[in-house]
């Protein structure tokens, strides 16, 4: 138990669990990223092409 409280409070195990819950994220959720994706490109291209008011 002393162990685990003691690498709890390291910054490596803080960095090691941003980056395991990311890539779980992005693993779960990639179909979701690529509509979000041609959404933003699709939104991008239409405010270039449209004149201002």
């Amino acid at each position: 138990m002393d162990y685990i409280k003691k690498i709890v409070g390291e910054r490596t195990s803080l960095d090691g669990t941003v980056l395991i819950a990311v890539g779980v994220v992005c693993v779960l959720f990639a179909p979701l990223v690529k509509w979000a994706a041609y959404a933003a490109i699709a939104y991008g291209a239409w405010t270039l092409l449209t004149k201002e008011k």
